[in-house]
């Protein structure tokens, strides 16, 4: 069952969507073009189920056109290179350096100098225009090609930030070297952090959270868990589908949602499930699932879905950015929300969202009362469409008491979507 579910289209378009906003695809900073091929460059990486080490090294080794070689996009949001050290090391590792480029972090073990060693692998990186229009062009610099420190003006050599054995930098082509030691097997954090990272976007948070701040005073609420994930991951060669395939197939995340006398209050063990929102996107695709409707933008194609949405440029300001579509401005993870609030409980009530997919003269209820569906037949239609379920007996009983009590049936049929629209079962994931 897993597997026939991550051969679907629909795996593809979801994990794009957390891949262009960890990589900031984005038509602002990208161009069109730049945008369009970078996100195909992902989609096609998560449809071929290539390893994840060697994303990571064909993002960080890129050179060449931003339009012929996508990854090479990845320089165009950083461009320079203190930020790109710190977005790679926030990505890959799960480390967050920017503290230590003024001052020795107070409570950790990297410091200033390390920043700055860190930072000198991407000294080299050049961009310059292409002859194409809003075209880069990511190269090698032969000159100004290196990182001085602030305190006393001198270059200073690359360094890793931590050994990893048979690694040492390799001046000819500093990229590769940071590349080939940062996706090694050996490095402790590369592995980890994707493992944990992954295991939160099955349960709302992650072993260690926040995901990408791992730290000596941020431990890991289940240090075997997350060794033995991490071990299992680096053994599979870093095989992002077999990482999914082990978390949903285990006890834990199959576990219920329904506390027990003591496990009521436990909020970071995994003890039991927690209820999570959906996402703006998969909340936007699923009213229009639900609902038989189709949304209409100008600039795609009549059948995309948010989830195929190549930017948040797409439906800018609406419901999408309302329910937490990130900017894609940083590659933090917490610029993608999750919460809930009033405004979003008002927006599902009163909004036009959902009150127009549900009263489209071409969707579900115009059809079901076209075609003269009996009360029973609508009601469990409507039920599967929204819940993926049908209504249990006293949920049939209220439905059906509920369409057969006024004139205007179809207005009645709208009003009992409208309620599983708003129901928890369709807003969350149990």
């Amino acid at each position: 069952m897993i597997d026939q579910l991550m051969a679907r289209p629909e795996f593809v378009d979801h994990w794009s969507v957390k891949w262009s906003d960890l990589l900031q695809v984005n038509r602002n900073r990208l161009g069109d073009k730049g945008m369009w091929a970078f996100r195909e460059w992902i989609r096609e990486a998560i449809a071929t189920s290539k390893p994840y080490d060697q994303m990571a090294r064909e993002l960080i080794t890129a050179r060449g056109s931003t339009f012929q070689n996508p990854p090479a996009n990845f320089f165009r949001f950083t461009r320079d290179p203190k930020v790109e050290m710190e977005t790679t090391t926030q990505l890959f590792l799960g480390v967050r350096m920017v503290c230590a480029q003024c001052h020795d972090h107070p409570f950790e073990q990297w410091t200033q100098n390390q920043y700055f060693q860190l930072s000198a692998f991407f000294a080299g990186v050049g961009i310059k225009d292409g002859m194409d229009s809003n075209e880069e062009i990511v190269y090698e610099k032969r000159e100004n090609a290196e990182v001085k420190h602030p305190k006393n003006g001198r270059v200073v050599p690359a360094k890793f930030l931590f050994a990893v054995d048979q690694f040492t930098p390799q001046p000819a082509d500093l990229r590769e070297s940071l590349a080939a030691w940062l996706t090694s097997p050996d490095n402790p954090l590369f592995g980890k952090s994707m493992a944990n990272r992954m295991w939160s976007y099955f349960f709302g948070r992650g072993i260690i959270d926040p995901v990408d701040d791992i730290r000596a005073s941020n431990p890991p609420s289940n240090p075997q868990l997350l060794g033995a994930l991490t071990k299992d991951f680096v053994d599979h060669r870093f095989d992002l589908r077999h990482l999914i395939r082990t978390i949903v197939n285990s006890r834990t995340y199959q576990l219920s949602y329904q506390p027990n006398d003591w496990n009521a209050d436990d909020e970071i063990n995994f003890s039991h499930a927690s209820p999570r929102r959906l996402s703006a996107e998969e909340l936007f695709d699923g009213v229009y699932l639900a609902t038989g409707s189709q949304p209409f933008f100008r600039e795609l194609p009549r059948d995309f879905k948010a989830e195929q949405f190549p930017d948040p440029n797409v439906g800018l300001g609406g419901f999408l950015d309302l329910f937490g579509r990130p900017e894609r401005q940083t590659s933090c993870e917490c610029e993608r929300r999750s919460d809930v609030s009033l405004v979003q409980a008002l927006n599902l009530i009163n909004g036009s969202t959902i009150a127009d997919a549900v009263a489209d003269e071409s969707g579900r209820v115009a059809k079901l009362m076209v075609r003269g569906a009996p009360d029973r037949q609508v009601i469990e239609e409507l039920y599967l469409a929204a819940l993926s379920r049908r209504p249990e007996p006293r949920e049939m009983d209220l439905a059906q008491t509920y369409l057969s009590g006024g004139m205007n049936r179809a207005e009645r049929a709208q009003d009992l979507l409208w309620a599983l629209l708003n129901s928890n079962a369709f807003l969350f994931n149990y």
